[in-house]
């Protein structure tokens, strides 16, 4: 069996006016998944640690307060769906590190940030370069 090759594209595009529209419903959905999940751990932390409970930051813990999100949101809804769950991944994986003595505690994310961005998996045909091809003019690769 050979190796597996996982690759990837740094692309600098020109979006039209409906993929801007997108990108920022996106963009604002994962700054407000990231913090409100980070906000609800929080105040769960310190339940649990009031009471002498250890809570450790998991996948599962995170998808619950993602699915109670859309529920009191539908604006979130409107979203990449994977898009959402790949923010929780990466939450967990920034509490882990933390907890291992290697990065600092999470942050909240800002807009103010000039670095926005999102990460999208391969879920079916979501994403790919053909489907962004109608909507995006692509300049060159970074």
């Amino acid at each position: 069996m050979g190796n597996i090759v996982n690759k990837s594209l740094k692309l600098w595009i020109l979006p039209d006016e409906d993929m801007i529209r997108v990108l920022n419903q996106n963009m604002g959905n994962v700054r407000f998944v990231w913090n409100r999940i980070l906000s609800n751990y929080n105040e769960l932390y310190e339940l649990f640690r009031s009471y002498g409970y250890p809570l450790k930051p998991n996948i599962r813990n995170f998808n619950a307060i993602l699915k109670m999100l859309k529920q009191k949101y539908s604006f979130l809804r409107e979203g990449e769906s994977t898009i959402q769950q790949q923010v929780f991944r990466d939450l967990a994986k920034s509490f882990n590190r933390f907890f291992n003595g290697i990065s600092n505690y999470p942050k909240l994310k800002s807009k103010k940030n000039p670095k926005q961005s999102f990460r999208i998996q391969k879920n079916g045909n979501n994403g790919s370069v053909k489907n962004l091809t109608d909507s995006v003019t692509f300049i060159h690769r970074i």
